[in-house]
């Protein structure tokens, strides 16, 4: 990526890839569709990247997701969330407030819940994740 514009990462993600470079991704519709097409252009097997957005929450999530290929970041920006994730068959709670972050580790399944409605950038490895209702 060249241009020394702001990019609004609630809008339009980045694509960082393994090999240093990065690929703004305008017009995401944070929906099934617009992450099958992001994987389907940018990600290989052997480079699945990392995609960087902003997502916000105000409810609980409703299911469960896993990240197969790689370990995924979370930072929080504003608000409180707890993360829980299932490793060794328990579940883990992790309070996280604004200016702190948390790593999903690869194949453990995680979720959140609302402390006070948050913000966060996620730095997600994209293909390969499963969901499952909560």
């Amino acid at each position: 990526m060249t241009s020394l514009d702001p990019i609004s990462l609630d809008n339009d993600p980045v694509h960082l890839a393994g090999d240093g470079g990065s690929v703004r991704i305008e017009g995401f519709g944070f929906d099934p569709r617009s992450f099958e097409a992001y994987m389907g252009e940018h990600c290989t097997s052997t480079d699945p990247g990392r995609l960087a957005m902003i997502e916000h929450s105000d409810t609980a999530w409703g299911m469960w997701e896993c990240h197969n290929v790689g370990d995924e970041l979370v930072i929080v920006i504003s608000g409180v969330a707890e993360f829980i994730q299932q490793i060794d068959d328990e579940e883990r709670h992790t309070v996280v407030p604004a200016g702190k972050a948390i790593v999903n580790p690869a194949g453990v399944w995680h979720t959140a819940d609302i402390v006070e409605p948050f913000s966060a950038i996620y730095l997600t490895p994209c293909p390969g994740t499963d969901h499952r209702p909560r």
